[in-house]
């Protein structure tokens, strides 16, 4: 078993900590200013890193989702509004990449790995939550058009222009189908964004379907392929997410080493007392264990062997388990600073309110754990 990046993936890595730490500040402050990522640096990113996974026939690069999460890692440890909007953007590249027709592929991917417009992915409704079962979006058809009718909600990137994709249920068959939107088109509207306690530059809202019609065209899969298709996708948006929370352990860890050995007591730097030589390798630890297990997943998930149905069940352990080890090893990183970690001073406190997102994000962790246990008993 190699435990050591190869060339490419080094250079992805190093190529990702170098932007993040020189061309993304401006951006970065800008976004916390605003409130929301910055259209110009979120361009920049995507035409840099966004087709690390992708063909090279729409402008990718091909290199697999384990370069992906390496930088994604770095995105998350330097650059919290860039992270977040990238992640639902390549969830939407996927779905088209899987499912959709050529032409539907040659119109929106190239345009999403260049970051022109941010794509979206819509499921989650007010009253069932992410169950397909559920769902009360309703669509439907006439004379090559699909009319759409319903809420989302929680919907990222749904506030910036670009594609979205929509799920809705046969009016008349209860089918779950999925569909390609323009935002902004007319029957598309949008609530206040919701507030957030952490991730103040990834506002969500919810999405107000109003007779939004859709081109027959633009329906990805055929009728009834709406579970399928999000059953696809959802293994590699948890890949995204665990990465984005080994990239805010990692950022929590770097604060708390740096404060451990610029804090003088008695003369003597804090880092020369056990108990913070304690905690800081228990950060180590629960920081590097993660790591490895979201490598792993992704180096599994670029292995054309892998068993689909095991990815899935992968993922979903994987993400719940360093969700809450995020969320731990953060808090007891804050307890390294004592009552400064309580202040805004270190920036700490933007590294807590990130962190509880993770478990509640792409399903929650008992679901998660439920998912996989039933996956393995049955094998």
């Amino acid at each position: 078993m190699e435990f050591k990046l190869n060339e490419d993936q080094q250079m992805i890595q190093d190529l990702a900590y170098e932007f993040c730490t020189k061309v993304m500040p401006e951006y970065e402050e800008r976004a916390l200013k605003e409130g929301k990522a910055n259209p110009e640096g979120y361009k920049t990113l995507c035409e840099s890193f966004m087709g690390i996974p992708f063909p090279e026939k729409y402008g990718g690069a091909n290199l697999g989702w384990l370069p992906f999460v390496l930088a994604t890692e770095q995105f998350a440890r330097h650059s919290v509004s860039m992270s977040n909007a990238m992640g639902p953007n390549a969830m939407f590249i996927c779905a088209v990449l899987f499912h959709g027709s050529q032409e539907l592929k040659d119109k929106y991917i190239p345009a999403a790995i260049a970051g022109e417009g941010c794509g979206s992915f819509a499921f989650t409704e007010p009253d069932t939550g992410s169950d397909p079962k559920q769902l009360r979006t309703k669509y439907t058809y006439k004379d090559g058009v699909y009319k759409l009718n319903g809420v989302k909600r929680f919907i990222t990137n749904a506030g910036y222009e670009g594609p979205i994709i929509l799920f809705a249920k046969n009016a008349e068959t209860d089918e779950l189908s999925a569909f390609i939107g323009e935002k902004f088109a007319e029957g598309y509207s949008l609530s206040s964004p919701w507030e957030l306690i952490g991730n103040d530059t990834a506002p969500i809202y919810d999405v107000f379907l109003d007779d939004y019609c859709i081109p027959e065209s633009n329906m990805l899969g055929k009728e009834g392929d709406g579970f399928k298709i999000l059953k696809s996708v959802v293994a590699l948006s948890k890949i995204t997410v665990a990465a984005g929370a080994i990239g805010t352990m990692g950022k929590a860890y770097d604060i708390a080493v740096k404060y451990a050995k610029e804090k003088m007591h008695r003369d003597k730097p804090i880092s020369k007392f056990p108990t913070i030589q304690a905690k800081i390798a228990d950060i180590a630890a629960m920081h590097q264990s993660a790591q490895l297990l979201v490598y792993r997943l992704a180096d599994h998930a670029d292995d054309p062997s892998t068993n689909p149905f095991a990815l899935v069940a992968e993922a979903g352990m994987v993400k719940g388990y360093v969700a809450d080890l995020c969320v731990k090893c953060v808090s007891l990183a804050q307890t390294v600073l004592s009552a400064y970690g309580y202040t805004k001073e270190y920036g700490m406190d933007e590294v807590i309110r990130t962190a509880y997102v993770y478990p509640i994000v792409e399903g929650a962790g008992d679901l998660q754990r439920i998912m996989c246990g039933s996956y393995i008993l049955r094998s």
